[in-house]
Order: C-alpha cells, then structure tokens, then sequence
C-alpha cells in the first residue's frame, strides 16, 4: 500500500498520544476533522489503550470530544469471533514466528496468551474501520515513541508492519516522523532497529 495523506496525521495522531503532546494531538485532530475523518480517529485512539493503557486513551478521547465529535453507537459484537479473527490477523503479524510467539507468550502466563489473541488481535485489531497496514503503521509511531520499553514490540510491529502489506518506505516514514516527536535517544533506538529490519 502506499499511504494516504490523512494517515500520516493518524501517524502524527499516534505519536503525540504517545508522547503526551496536547498540541500534538490537537493539531492531528484538527487535520482529521476537517478530512471527515472522525471514524479513523476514533479506531486510532480505542486501539491505543493495547499500548498505551486505558489512562491514555480516555485523557484521548476527552480531548477529542472537545472537537465537537459525538461518541458513536456502541458495536454489538460477542467474543465467539474474536478468537478466530485474532488468530489469523496475529499470524499475519508474525508470520513464519506466530507459532513461536504463541509459545513464548504461553510460558510467561496462559492468560496472557489467550487475551493478547481475543483482545488484542481480534477484539481490537482486526476491527474493520482501519485496515490491518494502518493499524500497524500507528502501532510503529506509538512504540518508536515509547523507546527502550517498547524495545522488542517495536522491532516486532516494523517487521509486522511489512508482513501486513505496508511498502518499506512507508515503514521507514512512519517511524521519522513519529521520532519527532520522541526524545533523542528513543529516534536513535528507533532508526537502529528500523534499519536492521529493513536490511534483515
């Protein structure tokens, strides 16, 4: 895929929640707002409570309510589909490691397994308002942000960013422009780790 203008202000969106930019995030809602494009926002900030935490999120959306957004209707939607959608969007992810993850994850705590496949992957990121690239491209600008915490999830979700279909380039600009709004160290880790995946 090659990205869309309006997904780089969901890239800029993610950065600065990340980095608690109020003006950040004002200046990409602002942007999204006047694009029409309140359902990505709101995929963009509900997906960020898997990395960010539910704290982050509501602060999100508190601001972007303030946008003159409404909440939309709540999706009636079970969980007897999200384990067989998050299955098959993790392996995507993963691709030749799923099976790998799968165990790893286990060994730490069964739970964690189970939830990270319903919740994570088929709960939240294998809703249809964004595609799977998008979702990993505002995943990427999250955790560049983050740094040494987000060490090994982000060179997971670079590499699962090109296993979904986003081309190299987009990867590659994905994390510049989320590192700006990161500190210095977190762009340099993030740039390292971006060229040893592109150069795997």
């Amino acid at each position: 895929m090659t990205a869309a203008d309006w997904v780089w202000d969901l890239v800029d969106l993610a950065a600065a929640q990340a980095a608690g930019d109020a003006g950040g995030l004002d200046a990409a809602f602002e942007s999204l707002h006047a694009a029409g494009r309140e359902s990505e926002v709101e995929e963009a900030i509900l997906q960020s409570y898997l990395f960010l935490g539910f704290p982050s999120a509501i602060e999100a959306f508190r601001r972007w309510r303030t946008h003159g957004v409404a909440a939309p209707e709540a999706a009636a939607e079970g969980s007897e589909a999200w384990v067989e959608r998050g299955e098959a969007t993790c392996a995507t992810v993963y691709g030749d490691h799923y099976e790998s993850l799968r165990e790893n994850i286990a060994r730490f705590h069964p739970e964690l397994d189970r939830w990270m496949v319903m919740e994570g992957y088929g709960k939240v990121l294998s809703r249809p308002a964004l595609s799977l690239e998008v979702r990993e491209m505002l995943i990427v600008a999250m955790l560049v942000v983050q740094g040494e915490s987000g060490r090994r999830q982000l060179r997971s979700h670079l590499q699962g960013a090109l296993n979904a279909g986003v081309a190299p380039a987009d990867v590659e600009r994905t994390v510049r422009r989320a590192a700006t709004f990161a500190p210095p160290e977190n762009r340099e880790l993030a740039l390292m780790l971006w060229a040893a995946v592109r150069d795997a």
